[in-house]
């Protein structure tokens, strides 16, 4: 029957077999093309039925047609091709991408290990990742050497798709989200999204919520709304709306989840785009425990890595160089390299301390949308059908720390840089 489509009609239907134009209202390009309609189904709650022979839709129903062309968009206008209208209906834009990820095969020691029947191809990605875009039309694909740049609105939406394709048995690795920038044509100024953050959140956590999002994410609170409760004014919700960058909101979500015991209530729509903001403020990347052995992580070797933070992985998870196990409880300048894999000696000397119980608390386990907003620039999401790992983009520990010095360097000068500027 061909593509089929979900349609309000501003006019009646009446049958298939009909010819029909498809065009595009600015501010997109103009086309227009005809096709012949093949079927005409009316959806009512749950199900599709065929219009019947002689049955005419009317305004308020929601109509699925197919036979259309291939080349129709979201807020195109269909007509008939006997009696056409002179312009397209002006229809409101999609919003724009504002975050984009690299998708690409798993490239770790454990590739394909964990299932005989896990998809690792980059082709079968990339074909997976084109198909989507036939029905999740917010989703933008290009392609870039062996790898797919997905463009999305959020976090949450990538999210999705990630564990939509793990699911179906796929092994990717995903780089950290970046933020979709524009070149102003007439001032050359760098722009970046923003967003409007909804909050609703008790009064008693309220604070908590603007410091979250006015200090390091570089948000505005443009407006407080405070709904008092029967009881005591105390009790009552606090509506806060703010302008955020869009890069600015990645993490934001399970931080505020925590600091406000999950009462907050958070929403974010694409407001528009604005001059770059610059440096986001400190505190935001995490220092990370980091593996240096491949094996199965061991009780005795975890014990003392606990000490120094928290645990991601749990004994006899399976490990590799340049995975991330854990993050640091203090803040360093940079990353840990520790050993999990280390198993205790085994002699035959009998001390008080040797022959004690092991204690560990239970690892830290996140979800992909908390991985996205945690990962620093430099690491990557191994996702497999059956694990979800943080790593290292670059595995090699000795490649890491000249890299690190590198990076170190250039911050360095850009402050100096920036001081010298003020100064003048």
């Amino acid at each position: 029957m061909g593509d089929s489509v979900l349609v309000l009609p501003r006019s009646p239907l009446s049958h298939d077999g009909d010819d029909a134009d498809s065009s595009s209202p600015p501010p997109q390009v103009q086309q227009s093309s005809t096709s012949t309609l093949t079927g005409l189904f009316f959806n009512r709650g749950v199900s599709r039925t065929a219009m019947a022979e002689g049955e005419v839709s009317v305004a308020g129903d929601i109509v699925t047609i197919a036979g259309v062309p291939d080349s129709i968009q979201v807020g195109d206008t269909v007509t008939g091709s006997a009696n056409p209208v002179p312009l397209p209906i002006d229809t409101p834009p999609l919003a724009p991408p504002t975050l984009s990820m690299d998708f690409g095969a798993n490239t770790s020691p454990l590739v394909g290990q964990e299932d005989a029947n896990t998809i690792v191809t980059s082709s079968r990605i990339q074909a997976r990742l084109i198909s989507e875009t036939d029905n999740n039309v917010t989703l933008t694909v290009s392609k870039e050497g062996e790898k797919m740049i997905v463009f999305g609105r959020g976090e949450l939406q990538l999210g999705i798709l990630i564990e939509q394709m793990r699911r179906e048995g796929y092994e990717l690795t995903i780089s950290p989200p970046r933020i979709v920038t524009k070149i102003c044509p007439d001032t050359k100024e760098k722009l970046e999204p923003y967003e409007e953050v909804t909050v609703d959140v008790d009064a008693e956590h309220s604070g908590t919520v603007v410091n979250a999002l006015t200090g390091a994410r570089k948000g505005l609170l443009m407006e407080m709304i405070s709904e008092a409760s029967s009881h005591t004014e105390s009790s009552g919700k606090t509506r806060l709306i703010f302008e955020v960058p869009s890069r600015g909101l990645l993490g934001f979500g399970p931080e505020i989840a925590t600091a406000t015991r999950g009462t907050a209530i958070v929403h974010h729509a694409y407001l528009e785009d604005r001059p770059y903001a610059g440096n986001l403020g400190l505190g935001l990347e995490k220092s990370k425990l980091v593996s240096s052995e491949l094996g199965k992580a061991t009780m005795f070797a975890l014990v003392n890595i606990a000490e120094r933070g928290t645990l991601f992985i749990g004994p006899g998870d399976s490990v590799y160089p340049g995975m991330v196990i854990g993050e640091l409880t203090k803040v360093t300048a940079g990353d840990m390299e520790v050993n999990p894999v280390r198993a205790k000696a085994l002699n035959n000397m009998r001390t008080v301390n040797k022959e004690e119980k092991l204690y560990l608390p239970p690892p830290k386990k996140m979800s992909v949308e908390e991985l996205i907003g945690y990962m620093n620039d430099d690491e990557q999401i191994e996702v497999t059908p059956k694990s979800i790992r943080l790593r290292k983009a670059e595995l090699d520990s000795g490649t890491r720390e000249r890299a690190a010095r590198t990076r170190k360097k250039q911050l360095k000068s850009l402050s100096e840089q920036q001081k010298g500027g003020k100064r003048k």
